[in-house]
C-alpha cells in the first residue's frame, strides 16, 4: 500500500496559498488535535493526531487513540493509523487495533475523498465519508463549503461564512427540529446570531469550542464540542 497522509491532519496548514487552512479538534479530557473525525447518526468518532508530523511521516503506522461518543460520555482505545491506500478519488486509511499486525487489506479503516479535499483550493473542508470500526460502519455528516462543522452531545452544528454573510444551522440528536439562523456576525474568535430576544454564540478558542444560548443577559445553556473542524481562507 502506498503511504499517503491526508487532509484532516489538524496541526499543519492544509491548503495552498489561494485556498483554505483546516484544523480539527476532539475533546478527550480537554481539546487536542484530531487527524480525522466523524459526526454519524447516534455517534461521534474521532482519531487523535499522530505525534509524527506530516513532514516526518514514513509508511509506518502511527499510534493514535480512537475516541467514540454515544451521548455525553466517551470511550477510547489505542489504535494504529495508516498506511493509506489512494484509489480513484477515494482514500482508505487503515485503522488497526494496537498490538495487531497491520494488514494489506485492513478490516477497519477511514474512508475519505481524494477529490473533495482541502488540498484543492476549491474546497473548504475534506469530505470524510465514513469510519469502519468494530462497532460498525458509520457514514459521516458533510456540509459543502462550511466554515465550521462540529458536534456536541445534543447538536450537530454547521456555520457557513461568505463575505459578511454568516449562517447557522443545527440538527438535534433527539430527532426534533433544529435551528436555522441568518444575519450572523463573526468578530474575533466568536460567531453570534440574534433572533427574538435570544443570542446564539459560538466561541472558538485555540483549541476548543463552545456553543452558548442566552436570553438577554441570562445564560440558558452552554455546550462543549466533542469534535469540530474550522476552515479559514489562507
Amino acid at each position: 500500500m502506498k503511504f499517503l497522509w491526508l487532509s484532516l491532519l489538524a496541526a499543519a496548514p492544509l491548503a495552498s496559498a489561494q485556498g483554505y487552512e483546516m484544523k480539527s479538534y476532539l475533546n478527550l479530557n480537554g481539546p487536542q488535535p484530531a487527524a480525522f473525525w466523524c459526526d454519524a447518526p447516534g455517534r461521534v468518532l474521532a482519531v487523535t493526531q499522530p505525534v509524527v508530523q506530516p513532514a516526518q511521516m514514513t509508511n509506518q503506522p502511527q499510534p493514535v487513540r480512537l475516541v467514540q461518543w454515544t451521548g455525553p460520555s466517551h470511550t477510547w482505545q489505542n489504535y494504529q493509523l495508516g498506511p493509506a491506500d489512494p484509489g480513484a478519488g477515494q482514500i482508505y486509511t487503515a485503522l488497526t487495533p494496537a498490538g495487531q499486525q497491520v494488514s494489506d487489506s485492513p478490516q477497519y479503516f477511514i474512508h475519505s475523498s481524494n477529490i473533495e479535499n482541502v488540498n484543492d483550493p476549491g474546497y473548504r473542508m475534506t469530505h470524510i465519508n465514513g469510519f469502519k470500526v468494530p462497532a460498525g460502519t458509520f457514514g459521516c455528516r458533510y456540509k459543502p463549503n462550511a466554515a465550521f462543522i462540529g458536534a456536541t452531545a445534543r447538536h450537530s452544528i454547521t456555520v457557513w461564512e461568505t463575505g459578511s454573510k454568516v449562517t447557522y444551522s443545527s440538527s438535534n440528536r433527539d430527532g426534533t427540529a433544529g435551528t436555522y439562523l441568518t444575519g450572523g456576525s463573526h468578530i474575533g474568535s466568536e460567531y453570534r446570531w440574534n433572533r427574538n430576544g435570544y443570542t446564539y454564540a459560538l466561541k472558538l478558542d485555540d483549541p476548543g469550542a463552545t456553543l452558548s444560548v442566552l436570553r438577554g443577559d441570562k445564560l440558558l445553556s452552554k455546550e462543549t464540542f466533542q469534535a469540530y473542524s474550522v476552515s479559514v481562507r489562507k
